[in-house]
């Protein structure tokens, strides 16, 4: 696990912020590394993996290095990991944890202050106060130190509307144990809803990582139907997928071809594979009216055609027996109808 979780923080040491543009030279002129303390699982490393114990109290140190001729402005923050919609672990920015989850490392931290001025070619150390919960702790807890430079005024007047920004990240993983992370793989699914993804219609089926271990490398295959058919609106499969510990995976079915999503009672199988084993879900979920109208009229690519092969979808909140008792009590209605005409028909006129 120490190899995988190695290389799974090597390519996020540097995370660019904004690839619309390219970087500003001056946006890298900053380096970051970490100040590794004693309590250390691994020499040589550029992330902090430590061994701690309940109750303990120490500093992270990270130390910063500017090596422009300016003076640049850092913004200094503690990230819980969580995992993408991508389906990797994310340590750049807050994502939503399982319920399972007993600490976070954010919770953990603190700092005496977020932003640091650094003069022209200067190292500053920037100390992150670590508390160990009094409770022990199973498994491990991920996060991360994240160092953004400030854009200054003169390069917001240039780039407008968007402003690249570049940050170094610093992956931290808590144990109290050498074989912390020998947990059996859990998973659960949780609500399924609705929302715009990069401004398309989409539906969202929450996995949780129920355990405090890092998964790498699990598979996942899904389908969705309208409640009752065969017929699906969604497939997807994922070859690798990764797990922060007690993180959600926001597996998403994105509407790329503009059909739109109907209002309806909607079944969803998902299958996710991990270390040789299987989990198998099945749920019924119901999209309302107001959460498809929203999401249909925030999508840029509707264009209000009918989706090939698509059934009708039995409208949200309403069992199909009402449907089936509205069309007999119309039959039954239309022969009431039908017998009173033909009787008043057959009826002899009254004499005046």
């Amino acid at each position: 696990m120490l190899k995988i979780f190695n290389k799974m923080t090597k390519f996020i040491v540097l995370v660019s912020l904004a690839a619309l543009l390219a970087i500003p030279a001056a946006a890298m002129e900053f380096s970051v590394s970490a100040v590794l303390p004693e309590n250390q699982r691994r020499n040589g490393s550029a992330f902090f993996d430590l061994l701690v114990h309940p109750g303990q109290k120490q500093d992270l140190i990270v130390e910063i290095r500017n090596t422009s001729s300016t003076e640049i402005v850092v913004l200094v923050e503690t990230i819980t990991a969580s995992t993408s919609r991508n389906g990797q672990i994310n340590y750049t920015a807050s994502g939503e944890m399982d319920d399972s989850l007993e600490f976070s490392f954010s919770d953990m931290v603190a700092m005496p202050q977020s932003y640091y001025d650094i003069p022209a070619e200067s190292t500053i150390q920037v100390p992150i106060s670590l508390t160990v919960p009094d409770a022990p702790f199973a498994g491990a807890i991920l996060g991360s130190i994240r160092v953004l430079r400030e854009a200054t005024q003169e390069e917001k007047d240039a780039a407008g509307a968007i402003v690249n920004q570049y940050a170094h990240v610093t992956a931290v993983r808590l144990v109290q144990s050498e074989n912390a992370e020998d947990i059996q793989a859990d998973f659960a699914l949780g609500e399924i809803n609705v929302e715009l993804v990069n401004y398309r219609a989409s539906i969202i089926a929450n996995v949780s990582n129920t355990q405090p271990i890092i998964i790498k490398g699990a598979t996942a295959s899904a389908v969705i139907y309208p409640k009752g058919s065969d017929q699906a609106i969604f497939e997807s499969s994922i070859e690798s997928l990764d797990f922060a510990p007690n993180s959600v995976f926001p597996y998403s079915f994105v509407d790329r071809e503009g059909y739109g999503i109907d209002a309806g009672d909607y079944t969803a199988v998902i299958s996710i594979g991990y270390g040789g084993r299987d989990w198998s879900f099945k749920q019924d979920f119901t999209i309302e009216p107001k959460a498809a109208d929203a999401v249909n009229e925030g999508a840029v690519n509707q264009h209000g055609q009918v989706r090939p092969g698509a059934e009708p979808v039995a409208p949200a909140g309403t069992p199909v027996w009402v449907y089936i008792m509205i069309a007999m009590g119309g039959a039954v209605l239309t022969a009431i109808i039908a017998l009173i005409i033909m009787v008043a028909r057959r009826r002899p006129a009254i004499a005046n």
